[in-house]
């Protein structure tokens, strides 16, 4: 069945407790919000969504460096392996709640990409990474904050690779120079990480224009509250774009021959069918706490819509087997996979087609391409 402007349809997942069928019917008037109320919203999503979640990152990231660092001193215990690999999971799901922020001091220092390059189609992370530790690069392990330096080394890919897989686990107890180094990278990324989750919320609460009041007054770059709520709507359609569209779509191929589970997010660590949840989560908060009050002073019937949709992609995604990548390619497990990629997509086209014209926030051509 084809998506378009005014037709999708939301198969409904059999754990749901009522199945979505959304056809679409011509658009009708609604009442889009004045600048106080896109003022409300810009608030809400701000202040009770997005500024909650990078707290939680930048307490993730601290607990996961002090862990990283009692592992570097004591490579041999198996409690602090398995301490370090606990931090890694909590600061790598409390990322994905932020992931599709950007934005604002997301784009400062390319720190959206030291936290985390990726995707990764020809293995650079790999690559880069084997040549430190084989150089015994110094450059690697003086990432400074307001410097680039080599992204592929500093962030949550390659700290999942330093610490997953018995060949990463015995060279780092293998007690010789090589270990030596492995042991200063752990505590390099675990610092570098932990610093750039403060620099962030740094950047939207403090200094003289934080940009949590730049998104709420708003000013440059934003001309008017309605400007700062389509930047958090790209926002919002980017959190759902990115699961159908890469991480999905992409490793589930065309079909269970096709399939490549290592093409899932975070593979080595069995964290891509939580990061997925948590994505979705996230989405689903932001939907709930700033735009759905919006839409329904406006148009109750599309609020509904909306919020069944929601409820129903995260009630698929909560229904996942887990960990995701184990028998990836097996039909059985699959179909869950694709009915979730299914949903998300008719989900995207839903938000993208109904939910800028009832706020009238136009996208320009191809406004949301690339995010």
């Amino acid at each position: 069945m084809s998506l378009s402007r005014r037709s999708v349809l939301l198969r409904a997942a059999p754990i749901a407790a009522a199945p979505i069928v959304a056809v679409l019917a011509p658009l009708p008037a609604w009442a889009a919000p004045d600048e106080a109320g896109f003022r409300a919203l810009n608030r809400a999503a701000v202040e009770q969504v997005l500024l909650p979640a990078y707290r939680r990152f930048a307490a993730s990231t601290a607990n996961l460096a002090a862990r990283l660092d009692t592992l570097a001193r004591t490579p041999a215990e198996k409690a602090s392996l398995t301490a370090a690999r606990e931090g890694f999971a909590e600061a790598f799901l409390a990322w994905q709640a932020v992931q599709h922020l950007r934005f604002g001091p997301a784009e400062l220092f390319s720190r959206h990409e030291r936290i985390q390059f990726w995707p990764d189609p020809r293995n650079a992370i790999g690559r880069d990474l084997a040549a430190a530790i084989a150089g015994r690069d110094t450059a690697a392990l003086e990432a400074r904050a307001n410097s680039l330096g080599q992204v592929t080394t500093q962030g949550l890919p390659a700290l999942e690779r330093l610490l997953q897989g018995e060949e990463a686990v015995a060279r780092l107890r293998a007690g010789d120079a090589e270990a030596g180094y492995r042991a200063a990278l752990l505590r390099a990324i675990g610092g570098n990480l932990a610093t750039l989750a403060q620099d962030l919320l740094a950047g939207w609460t403090g200094g003289e224009q934080p940009f949590a009041r730049v998104l709420t007054e708003p000013r440059s770059p934003y001309a008017t509250p309605r400007e700062a709520t389509l930047e958090l709507f790209k926002a919002l359609y980017s959190a759902i774009e990115v699961v159908a569209d890469r991480k999905l779509s992409r490793p589930l191929g065309s079909s269970p021959s096709t399939s490549r589970m290592q093409l899932l997010e975070a593979w080595r660590s069995n964290l891509s069918g939580q990061a997925i949840q948590a994505n979705l989560e996230a989405a689903r908060a932001l939907w709930t706490t700033a735009f759905l009050p919006a839409v329904q002073a406006g148009d109750a019937e599309l609020a509904g819509l909306l919020t069944r949709a929601f409820d129903q992609v995260n009630a698929t995604a909560a229904a996942l087997p887990l960990p995701l990548e184990q028998e990836f390619g097996i039909q059985g497990r699959r179909d869950a996979a694709l009915l979730l990629q299914k949903e998300a997509a008719a989900l995207k086209i839903l938000l993208s087609t109904r939910l800028p014209p009832a706020l009238d926030i136009p996208l320009g051509f191809n406004a949301l391409d690339g995010d």
